[in-house]
């Protein structure tokens, strides 16, 4: 199959049979196969959703955090609210959403650029109905980068203490003024060793389909920036999980070597 991504997973994978005997090493290996262009698997939590679209779901998880090298959850400045949502590292049972679902989400203006403390109690209530809903999202890689010290992460500056900033739009090829945002943390990071940058800028050149999973949240820090590098405040912050899709199987960012 084409793509260096899937070449380097393959061969990885038969030599470690080979060697162990068996096929026990790729047994373990999580693959899922789908029909291209099918919607990802349900799971329990879309039971009340419209297909494709956001769930009623009035109760949602609530976020774990944990102090991250000395960093404490509300990080060191900025809003820490924000913050304690932004370094959640609790999994979630993932709903699978359509990406325009994501896309064309709304929002109050009111609250834009404004800590939450003090944002008006309607316009919170309003957030408050979509941010929090564990979602799964299908589309494509436009980038990925590392950002430089933010005050989550207590303004560390090497790339291990930084976010990354990935663009997902929802076809190949598209440009990142419709984008979603959806960032890893350095959190969740530490407990996948297997996630680098290369991996996933080998895979946008590779063209290959990549699904997120990850907590709904919106950030309100960057209207400014709508319909020129994002086409919408409302991420997919922090992602918790990472798949790629070539030749209809979806495989862990995890796996490939």
């Amino acid at each position: 199959m084409p793509g260096s991504l899937r070449k380097r997973w393959l061969a990885s994978a038969m030599l470690a049979a080979i060697l162990l005997g068996g096929c026990d090493v790729l047994s373990q290996i999580e693959i899922v196969t789908v029909t291209p262009g099918a919607a990802p698997p349900t799971t329990a939590a879309a039971a009340n959703a419209t297909p494709g679209g956001l769930p009623d779901m009035p109760v949602k998880p609530t976020p774990k955090q944990i102090t991250f090298e000395g960093c404490p959850p509300e990080g060191d400045g900025g809003d820490p609210a924000l913050n304690m949502l932004k370094n959640r590292v609790d999994e979630g049972d993932y709903v699978p959403v359509n990406f325009d679902a994501i896309a064309q989400l709304p929002w109050p203006t009111t609250i834009e650029r404004r800590d939450r403390k003090n944002w008006p109690e309607a316009e919170a209530a309003e957030v408050a109905r979509y941010e929090g809903i564990p979602v799964v999202v299908e589309g494509f890689l436009y980038n990925t980068r590392s950002q430089g010290p933010e005050s989550p992460n207590c303004h560390g500056a090497d790339a291990e203490h930084s976010d990354w900033h990935i663009w997902m739009v929802k076809n190949a090829g598209d440009d990142r003024t419709a984008s979603i945002v959806v960032e890893t943390t350095p959190r969740v990071r530490a407990q996948h060793p297997g996630w680098t940058v290369q991996k996933m800028n080998e895979a946008e050149n590779d063209g290959l389909a990549v699904r997120i999973s990850g907590w709904l949240m919106l950030d309100p820090e960057h209207p400014d920036q709508v319909g020129k590098t994002r086409g919408t405040i409302w991420e997919i912050h922090p992602v918790m999980k990472i798949e790629l899709n070539d030749g209809g199987q979806w495989v862990l960012l995890d796996d490939i070597p």
